[in-house]
Order: C-alpha cells, then structure tokens, then sequence
C-alpha cells in the first residue's frame, strides 16, 4: 500500500494497543510466512510441506485478529458487514 516502513510499524503498534493484534511480533512473522509462500519456488517437498504446515499453525491468529477488528470497527465506527453471508461459518470458527 505504498506506506512507509515506520508508518506500518506504527499501525501495527495501534493495533495491538486496541486489542485487534495479539502481538505485533505474531504479525510479523505471519506476514513473513505468507510473504515466504508467495515467492519461494522450493522443490524439496519435505520443505513445502514444512512450511505450509507452518502456514496452517497460523490460521488462528488470523482468524481472531479478523474477529477482532471486525468487533473493534463495529463498536469505534458502527461500521458492519454490508451481508451478512457466511457469517454463520465465520462465527463457527470460534465455537
């Protein structure tokens, strides 16, 4: 998004403060997997299935830190979801 690196840092630093990151550190180092996955062309398949395994270890963090920030844009905004489709499924995540 064109950002400055300090500007970013700064957001993530927000977010954890608001309680939509748990860590900024987490963060980092799921943007550093995801990043890894995009542009890493390996051929060891012990590697790939390493990694992806990894990948899937992340799922959650994501997943709470989308709940998070969908709770936290709801109560400071009163901005939500235009549908409401497969919210059912989301919130299935959590229960």
């Amino acid at each position: 998004m064109s950002e400055a690196p300090d500007s970013f840092l700064k957001v993530l630093a927000l977010f954890e403060k608001l309680g939509v990151l748990e860590s900024a550190e987490y963060w980092q180092q799921s943007r550093m997997a995801r990043n890894m996955a995009a542009h890493d062309y390996e051929t060891n398949y012990d590697a790939i299935a390493e990694h992806f395994n990894a990948l899937q270890s992340l799922t959650g963090l994501l997943f709470r830190t989308a709940r998070n920030l969908i709770a936290r844009v709801a109560d400071d905004l009163g901005v939500h979801p235009a549908s409401t489709d497969f919210y059912e499924e989301f919130d299935r995540l959590f229960y």
